[in-house]
């Protein structure tokens, strides 16, 4: 599966040919979506039910099951996009994202990361400096432009890894 098919003429495939995005945003936005395809490739081998398993209920809800998990990476994707988007006074839409199988899990993280390329749709031949120069504030920080992108990529490997643990301990 590749994420963000609308977009094919940017978009690679990690199994065969690679296609690069222009640009630092471009390169911030392939290493998205190979971490995204890292996610789902690890979701592929799970069913439905250990999807939506709960794993260990004294957990914070977001992380007691798979499922919410991935709804939480979703979630959190579209809050980056939203941030940006209100940074350079774009419109900000606010989803509603309903995910109980493993296939709408690739439909909603698909759907986000086609929400974050349009977010970078003018943005692509940002300079070095115009994205150390775009400040970001969120409600638990402030970040360059640069950092809050970094952020998103390293938010899904976090919890891409912390389902292999749900997973392992299954095992």
């Amino acid at each position: 599966m590749v994420v963000g098919n609308s977009h094919k003429e940017n978009l690679f495939n990690l199994d065969t040919m690679k296609i690069f995005r222009k640009g630092a945003i471009g390169a911030l936005a392939d290493e998205y979506e190979k971490a995204l395809k890292e996610l789902t490739d690890l979701l592929k081998n799970i069913s439905d039910e250990n999807f939506k398993e709960i794993a260990d209920n004294s957990l914070d809800k977001d992380f007691q099951s798979i499922r919410n998990v991935v709804l939480h990476i979703v979630d959190s994707g579209y809050i980056y996009a939203n941030h940006i988007r209100k940074r350079f006074g774009n419109e900000i839409t606010k989803q509603e994202i309903k995910i109980e199988t493993v296939d709408e899990a690739f439909y909603q993280l698909d759907m986000m990361f086609q929400y974050t390329l349009e977010t970078f749709e003018d943005k692509w031949l940002l300079t070095d400096e115009e994205l150390l120069n775009t400040i970001i504030k969120t409600s638990w920080t402030t970040y360059d432009l640069e950092a809050i992108i970094e952020h998103a990529i390293v938010h899904v490997l976090r919890h891409r890894r912390q389902i292999e643990k749900l997973i392992a301990v299954k095992n």
